[in-house]
């Protein structure tokens, strides 16, 4: 046996040793029990006429989850309903937990999604098609933040900030 092949085995034994010892006393990794993560939405929508008050499209904040928990089906992307923002900014609460089911002819598939995973933000416009909708931020985890801030339409990536509420 070469080297490598031995080194490799100890470590294989090790980690195997390692998650036996983890599953015979009854541990597993816990989500967070921590307050949900907030996510302000800044809205781009939003014009400033003269000596008058802000004037915004109304947007519907979707999450996607990310690859791993995206089906491949013919509706669109899987995304959740985070909130609305009618105004020129908003604080809303990212879910802790998502499931999608596919219902087939014989099976049922479920996908599951914890804030403790990957997830894409977009914005809707008034009379956009949920089939059409599509993230338009890079993925980040909401577990990493208690509070996240993105301005849309028009962000690509959401930064972690001081919770809002």
């Amino acid at each position: 046996m070469t080297l490598k092949k031995a080194t490799l085995l100890r470590i294989s034994m090790i980690a195997s040793t390692t998650l036996c010892a983890a599953c015979a006393e009854g541990t597993a990794p816990q989500l967070s029990q921590s307050a949900p993560a907030t996510l302000r939405v800044t809205n781009a929508t939003c014009r400033y006429p003269p000596g008058g008050n802000a004037v915004c499209d109304t947007l519907q904040i979707l999450a996607f989850p990310g690859d791993a928990e995206q089906p491949h089906t013919p509706g669109g992307f899987w995304s959740l309903d985070v909130g609305t923002v009618a105004t020129a900014s908003a604080c809303l609460t990212l879910p802790d937990t998502a499931t999608f089911r596919i219902i087939g002819p014989s099976d049922t598939v479920v996908i599951s999604w914890t804030r403790d995973d990957s997830v894409s933000l977009g914005a809707l416009e008034p009379g956009a098609s949920r089939l059409m909708a599509m993230p338009s931020t890079r993925g980040f985890v909401p577990a990493n933040a208690q509070g996240w801030s993105v301005t849309l339409p028009g962000d690509t990536m959401a930064i972690a900030a001081a919770p809002c509420g």
